[in-house]
């Protein structure tokens, strides 16, 4: 029995409420013990029948390497087991877990939405394939209360272009990362602390992780590298009322990277070990509420990003604060749902990571939303249809390079866009930075294993004078577009499908097309403080529309 395919965005509240009171029940366990609860083929003491236990109910495991998550040590497994898994194969003892994973991707893009990259890179657009590769090795020890945990991911690609940075579509971070630790760290779980019915968690090490709605700090599905953060998580959870993180980490740097300083590195024939950035610090805390009222779910949380320069990672010294609060209302068939999200930025920022511009510090105020309202049929193929809207603010001073000048540029973080705004990849034409987005989608299923899904977003620049790119839109790294006609950027559709072979063989594919608006077609790309450039020199984009398209195929053990 299976639950039907949840949003990415859900991924980690979808399992908050599964484990119920029988938790709580251990809190008398010490004189409980002593008396026994006697049964004998489901007979109790008392002489009455006891009911059968349901049989549990698990949601499949997203397209990408998810063996970490199998084993969640204070609400148990949530995710379908691999039927084809080295545990059983091998018979290895309880306290051993390993899991291997392999993603093969191919995505085929023409007409590239970025018709240009900076020097050396020589101005082309057209289009470009990519076979991304991602590899995962999960390995566990459980040993009582402490768990040994460590990762190795292998993220690699191969047949994009001449595989250099000299390309009009690079490979670089987002899609490289050879063989490291996206993981490492030791865990302490207690599903009843004390026995006062409440569950702990202290995690410390390398990490990956999934909060809230993964908007602003997430593992991504889609991407072929991942997130990941070394330093202290502690979760506390009262089962089925609410539930508490809290962290203070450092991000970890992938190298090699493709920047300013390195900007011809061969990502795909070359080995550097990653680390975590020392000068950067990345905490916070959200708390989450489940059944406030009438099946309303709400969270607040706020994190700190204290940004600082590296030999190798010159950064634009980012000291934000990020508060936000998010109520929701989960699908269920026949019943309309909601979610509601407002994501406020404050702190101060450098112009420019490196260059002229890299001393200027500009006060930094930004926001960004996300609401969504749908409706679940209770119809055969189980279709829902929800309509979507996304803004985050753009930056209304990019020509005043002065001091005085305020960013209002908002910034994402460390979150993933896909699940909003389409597939990343060689593709990634949209992130939550300086848009304007209305939308729906329908989503259905005509069978247990295969589901699909319709969407159309219609984009806007929330500030049509300022980039269209990630929040930094400089030349230093991955340039954006700036100084096109107005801010209508364009008409995307997409359509993507999952066909479930097993719990161990899952493929999918999708297809997306952008219909350039006048900003797509007449923007320049940026120069070092995320500003158009001009001359004659700089080609506009392409005028011909983006076509999207990838296959994947995903095999775990």
């Amino acid at each position: 029995m299976h639950r039907r395919i949840v949003p990415d965005a859900n991924i980690t509240n979808q399992n908050f409420r599964s484990l119920m009171m029988r938790k709580k029940s251990r809190t008398s366990i010490t004189v409980n013990h002593a008396l026994g609860l006697l049964t004998a083929g489901g007979v109790c003491i008392g002489g009455s029948t006891q009911a059968a236990e349901p049989p549990p109910s698990y949601s499949r495991a997203p397209m990408a390497a998810y063996n970490f998550m199998m084993q969640d040590p204070l609400l148990g497994n949530s995710y379908e087991k691999p039927v084809w898994n080295l545990h059983d194969a091998l018979h290895l003892p309880e306290w051993l877990s390993v899991g291997v994973e392999q993603r093969t991707r191919y995505e085929s893009v023409s007409d590239t939405f970025k018709a240009s990259q900076p020097s050396p890179a020589p101005k082309a657009g057209g289009g470009d394939q990519q076979i991304a590769l991602q590899s995962d090795l999960w390995i566990q020890a459980k040993l009582g209360k402490f768990r040994f945990a460590a990762e190795f991911l292998d993220a690699r690609t191969t047949l994009s272009d001449d595989g250099t940075n000299n390309t009009p579509n690079p490979p670089n971070n987002s899609s490289v990362d050879t063989l490291d630790f996206a993981q490492g760290y030791v865990s302490w779980a207690d599903q009843n602390v004390f026995f006062s019915g409440k569950g702990v968690e202290v995690k410390a090490g390398r990490q990956t992780m999934d909060l809230g709605s993964r908007r602003l700090i997430a593992r991504p599905i889609f991407r072929n590298t991942v997130n990941n953060f070394t330093g202290v998580r502690v979760r506390v959870i009262d089962y089925d009322h609410w539930q508490f993180n809290a962290f203070a980490t450092m991000p970890v740097l992938r190298f090699p990277q493709y920047n300013s300083v390195t900007p011809n590195a061969d990502l795909i024939n070359h080995h550097q070990w990653d680390e975590e950035d020392t000068q950067t610090w990345f905490s916070g805390g959200i708390l989450e509420g489940s059944n406030l009222y009438k099946n309303i779910n709400a969270e607040v949380y706020l994190y700190h990003l204290d940004e600082g320069d590296s030999r190798l990672n010159p950064t634009r010294n980012r000291r934000y604060f990020t508060p936000g609060i998010r109520i929701y209302q989960k699908p269920g068939k026949g019943n309309f749902d909601f979610t509601a999200e407002g994501m406020g930025q404050f702190g101060t920022v450098k112009y420019a990571a490196t260059g002229a511009f890299a001393n200027t510090e500009k006060q930094h105020e930004a926001w960004s939303s996300h609401i969504e309202a749908g409706y679940s049929f209770d119809l055969p193929w189980s279709p829902r249809f929800y309509l979507e809207h996304d803004y985050a603010s753009g930056n209304k001073n990019w020509k005043n390079n002065s001091a005085s000048a305020e960013d209002s540029r908002f910034d994402p973080l460390f979150g993933a866009s896909d699940f909003d705004f389409g597939p990343a990849g060689i593709y990634g034409a949209f992130q939550r930075t300086n848009i304007n987005s209305p939308g729906y989608k329908l989503d259905f299923a005509p069978r247990n294993d295969m589901s699909f899904r319709f969407q159309q977003r219609l984009i806007w620049l929330a500030e049509g004078q300022d980039c269209w790119g990630g929040p930094a839109c400089t030349a230093g790294t991955t340039p954006g577009l700036a100084g096109g006609n107005g801010s209508y950027v364009g008409n995307q559709i997409g359509f993507t499908g999952r066909y479930n072979f097993n719990s161990s063989l899952n493929f999918d594919a999708g297809w997306y097309h952008l219909f350039k608006g006048d900003f797509a077609k007449s923007a320049k790309q940026t120069n070092a403080t995320g500003a158009a450039q001009t001359g004659a020199a700089y080609a506009t984009t392409p005028g011909a529309d983006t076509d999207y398209f990838f296959v994947t195929s995903q095999l775990r053990f």
